[in-house]
């Protein structure tokens, strides 16, 4: 069978890209602070990650880094150790500690203390609502204690309460109906999961005993899923206190689901077992390893920011830990952003071959290059805040004498240019318009320059939000010192 020439360049060059790494790593390390052990991580719905931490040289306690910074800015709670973290759908933030939780409504620059009572308070969960559970491990009085909130955590009741503190309360879920779910996991014996149709006044134990049940997850269907350490990941059969194994030898820490129903799992490695981030796309059947870029095969705690990014952290030593985030975002988002693009003439001519990007953070989300007719599609990508960046493959041109005299005109307020027509006119790109300007023009008419300090082009489009599933948005460009418009750009690219 014979092949043609692209076809091979292409299988080589993916061979080469399989053999050399030069693929896109799942993951993207943030670093941590030196000399720590992290023992929760949450983020908030812009990306903004609280780690607790239980060893430093400076201390334990709550380390904040900000989106797009390197520096992680301590932020109290220096003389305890945050074994969970939990940010509200208000924004409100909790740390639950040794004997203690703490709430900050600043965004950890302050904490005060909402609740005292003995132990480990490792699980804090928040449902919407005000609706709020913590568990404890380590209890006092020989039991282990489930406290409930409907106020974000400033007043608690006691719900709930272990037969013996060897069963330490790990993990709260809720369901698309309501009902709360409890891991728990075993010292001894027992242990399992717990469902409270309630809202927490009564519970039912479901199963899953002697297990070491570290997690629980709930998808939009209803179903649920725990992990266990060195047991492995389990589904709940729908009745009674049955589970199916779906996924065995591992040391499940934390999981999440998005909102499509991907499955994710932190993994610990240890001597028998394989570390890391485990993914299922079809609800369980089948598990792959998600390590790339995670620099150690081990993780301990998952959590995800409204555009779908995930994050995670691992422990090398006490002493020594890294946070890590998804390079892309784990949602598929139906999204379009679409729209025409044309030259600021009167026939509006369409804008072909434009390279379009859309940006975020000074990061290229997605790109496209318009048709025949100016017109461009992007697609797939997270709702949020976005500026687009243009780039034609037409050349310059259009600029003449009549421009020039009509930029005098407006500066010496004989007439009034404004819109795309004045800033065509800031080809220094001072923000205003000047004879300094009206000078470059002359020059580069005169082929004594051959660029502007502003470049060539200009284009009249702004940020744009995305908050729906299909947007339009059509704008105009116009080259630099065309104030009335006359150019009418070729239909090809520019040589």
């Amino acid at each position: 069978m014979k092949r043609n020439l692209s076809s091979l360049i292409t299988t080589a060059l993916l061979f080469f890209c399989t053999l050399t790494g030069y693929t896109q790593n799942f993951w993207e390390p943030l670093g941590a602070p030196s000399g720590v052990e992290i023992s929760s991580l949450a983020t908030t719905a812009d990306g903004t990650i609280y780690i607790g931490t239980l060893y430093n040289s400076d201390g334990k306690g709550v380390y904040r880094l900000s989106p797009g910074s390197s520096n992680w800015e301590f932020m109290g709670l220096g003389d305890n150790c945050p074994y969970a973290l939990e940010i509200t759908s208000t924004g409100e933030i909790l740390a639950g500690a040794n004997d203690t939780i703490f709430k900050s409504i600043d965004n950890g620059s302050t904490w005060y203390t909402v609740y005292v009572g003995r132990g480990n308070w490792a699980a804090v969960k928040a449902f919407g609502n005000g609706l709020v559970f913590a568990g404890n491990t380590s209890g006092g009085s020989g039991v282990n204690s489930v406290l409930r909130s409907f106020d974000n955590g400033e007043t608690w009741n006691t719900v709930f309460q272990t037969a013996s503190n060897c069963e330490p309360i790990v993990d709260f879920a809720k369901a698309p109906d309501g009902t709360i779910y409890m891991g728990t996991t075993n010292y001894f014996s027992g242990g399992g999961v717990y469902r409270s149709p309630d809202n927490g006044t009564t519970w039912e134990y479901i199963g899953l005993p002697d297990k070491y049940v570290r997690t629980v997850i709930v998808n939009s269907a209803g179903e649920i899923f725990a992990g266990a350490y060195s047991e492995g990941i389990y589904k709940y059969n729908g009745s009674g206190t049955s589970w199916t194994l779906l996924k065995d030898q591992i040391c499940v820490a934390n999981m999440y689901i998005n909102p499509q129903g991907i499955i994710f799992a932190a993994c610990n490695y240890d001597n028998y077992y394989p570390g890391g981030i485990l993914r299922s796309e079809d609800n369980g059947q089948t598990f792959d390893f998600i390590n790339s870029g995670l620099g150690i095969n081990t993780a301990d705690g998952l959590d995800m920011d409204a555009s779908g990014y995930l994050y995670t952290y691992g422990n090398y030593t006490t002493t020594s830990a890294g946070v890590f985030k998804s390079n892309q975002s784990t949602i598929i988002f139906h999204t379009i952003l679409d729209g025409t693009i044309t030259y600021a003439n009167t026939d509006s001519t369409p804008l072909s071959n434009t390279h379009v990007q859309l940006m975020q953070n000074d990061s290229i989300v997605r790109d496209t290059i318009t048709n025949a007719e100016g017109y461009y599609q992007l697609k797939n990508f997270p709702y949020g805040s976005y500026t687009m960046e243009c780039s034609p493959a037409k050349p310059w041109g259009g600029v003449t004498a009549s421009d020039v005299l009509l930029y005098r005109k407006h500066i010496a307020h004989i007439i009034n240019l404004n819109g795309i027509s004045l800033a065509s006119g800031d080809v220094n790109g001072s923000g205003d318009l000047t004879a300094v300007d009206v000078l470059l023009i002359r020059k580069r008419i005169a082929h004594l320059i051959d660029a502007f300090p502003a470049g060539d082009w200009l284009f009249n489009n702004q940020p744009v939000m995305i908050t729906t599933s299909h947007m339009t948005y059509n704008f105009s460009g116009i080259c630099y010192g065309d104030a009335n418009g006359s150019y009418v750009p070729p239909a090809g690219k520019k040589k």
